[in-house]
């Protein structure tokens, strides 16, 4: 969509997935990525990173099918170079990015300079 300012909002179907619990060192994010992608059969991208935990967003999957399976992401996570799982590991949360009609935006104005995307 495009307002007359010349701003485009997207919204993707996706879930923001955090699993804590975890050693993280030298961590290799494009392999993680591929694992839980080939696990969850749906795009997986690492958005952030600490020493004890991952965060992700996982596309078109919702928070349910992804809790069913927390045994098989836990297993394909600690098989990932750079990540070493604690007894402690677990999902923390898998949260659903909630989507906003366009028309119900308030004078469209962006406060951070990436959100300023031009169409």
């Amino acid at each position: 969509m495009r307002d007359q300012g010349g701003y485009v909002i997207a919204h993707a179907d996706k879930t923001v997935l955090k699993i804590h619990g975890i050693k993280v060192k030298g961590l290799n994010a494009r392999a993680l990525e591929e694992a839980l992608t080939s696990r969850l059969k749906s795009l997986v991208r690492v958005i952030g990173v600490t020493g004890e935990s991952v965060e992700m967003d996982v596309y078109g999957l919702d928070e349910q099918s992804i809790l069913k399976d927390e045994d098989g992401i836990i297993r394909a996570v600690s098989l990932t170079e750079g990540i070493t799982a604690t007894e402690v590991t677990k999902i923390a949360s898998s949260s659903k990015i909630v989507s906003v009609d366009y028309n119900v935006i308030p004078n469209l104005r962006a406060g951070c300079a990436k959100e300023r995307w031009v169409y």
